[in-house]
């Protein structure tokens, strides 16, 4: 571990947030900037937090205690492509203001949302080092695809999960010398998060006392590069589901296009089926809790590809949205219909699955990232973070062949 440096005065990080997935992941990361002395840190708020239909996460930033250095609201009045355009030039404007204010050394922006990477742009003509988390995997059917690759272009700093993503920023033109292999940072959460039981859960969230552990958690988006398939897909998942048998927990999609059709899906789903349920917005540590007294996990969230190794559950993966995305072997694809789904639930619900998944290790890391982060910004020297990036050849770590996963 290299040596922390010595600073004249704390070095201002300002950390982005567009939405629940995201706060969630970088929640332990940002307590512990907090409360580091070499660091001043806080948040830039915006994006779906302000969505009402996902929960005003908003007020669960607020609530968190974390220094809120800016909130930007520019919600569109409709889940269109055009409304996605609208939030991300107010996004820009909101954050070239923040930018002008607080003075940031590095800004630390997370994954690939719409909104995310609007930010990014709105810091480029600052000269302000960007800090990527989580760039170089692969979703080939989601827009987010672009915009991660983008933020990947803009940054100074890569903290990616795995080396084979690695290797694909440094294939990008990215120097060896500023990508850090840290693992998935979602799993920091996963690890510290409170003991909460099945029962607290459903007395939380309205589920019924005869819920049950081993029901089938559901979060499903928009495929946002075939937006046509929307309804058909979340149709299919539904009626999938309900020849099950299985009990249901859905949560909403993302702020998407078209993630109104799916809300009115499963809302309806619930409607006539006592045993679905519909939670709008968990927050990080309940989801952890719905995750940990599940059976198995389907949709098409990053979630079930990262965050459901860490408790050995099997994945049904819909559709196109995470094509081409680093998993383990718990995750099973499915087209987006009936059959082809329900016959992927019935295998993930097969016994040889669970002796498959008895001693499965997450490939994604370890849930350390948050130290592994840190101490890569207190080595650093703030004053070449923005530097123009110098050529390095191949590094070893980089290069090597991907590695098999259990």
């Amino acid at each position: 571990m290299a040596e922390r440096r010595a600073v004249a005065r704390p070095t201002r990080v300002a950390v982005v947030t567009v939405g629940r997935s995201d706060f969630s992941i970088l929640r332990p990361l940002c307590r512990r900037l907090v409360e580091a002395t070499e660091f001043e840190t806080g948040l830039w708020v915006g994006g779906a937090h302000f969505d009402p239909q996902s929960g005003m996460t908003v007020g669960d930033v607020r609530a968190s205690g974390l220094p809120v250095w800016a909130e930007i609201d520019a919600q569109p009045e409709d889940r269109t492509p055009e409304g996605a355009a609208r939030v991300m030039a107010g996004q820009m404007r909101g954050v070239a203001a923040a930018a002008l204010r607080d003075r940031p050394d590095l800004v630390l922006i997370l994954g690939d949302r719409y909104e995310a990477v609007a930010a990014g742009v709105a810091l480029v003509p600052f000269n302000i080092p960007i800090g990527h988390i989580s760039g170089g995997s692969i979703t080939e059917g989601a827009i987010d695809d672009v915009f991660r690759h983008c933020l990947t272009k803009m940054a100074a700093l890569h903290f990616c999960e795995i080396p084979e993503f690695a290797r694909r920023i440094h294939q990008m033109g990215e120097p060896a010398n500023r990508i850090f292999t840290v693992g998935a940072l979602g799993l920091d959460g996963i690890r510290e998060r409170p003991a909460q039981s099945l029962a607290e859960l459903c007395a939380r969230f309205g589920l019924g006392g005869d819920l049950g552990a081993g029901y089938a958690l559901a979060t499903l988006h928009s495929e946002t590069r075939s937006l046509a398939i929307t309804d058909r897909m979340a149709a299919a998942m539904v009626a999938a589901l309900e020849a099950a048998g299985l009990p249901v927990i859905y949560t909403y999609p993302n702020a998407d296009p078209h993630a109104d059709r799916i809300v009115a899906a499963i809302e309806a789903a619930a409607a006539r089926n006592p045993h679905h349920h519909v939670v709008r917005n968990f927050g990080a540590d309940w989801f952890y809790t719905a995750m940990a007294n599940a059976g198995l996990v389907i949709g098409n969230s990053s979630s079930g590809i990262i965050e459901a190794a860490s408790f050995r559950l099997p994945v049904v993966d819909i559709g196109d949205r995470q094509k081409g995305r680093f998993h383990g072997a718990n995750v099973l694809h499915a087209a987006p219909d009936r059959d082809a789904i329900l016959a992927a639930i019935t295998e993930a619900r097969d016994p040889a699955m669970a002796a498959r998944l008895a001693a499965f290790e997450n490939p994604y890391g370890d849930g350390r990232s948050t130290e592994r982060i840190v101490a890569v910004l207190s080595s650093g020297d703030v004053g070449t973070w923005g530097a123009p990036k110098p050529f390095s050849g191949p590094d070893p770590l980089y290069t090597g062949e991907r590695r098999a996963v259990a």
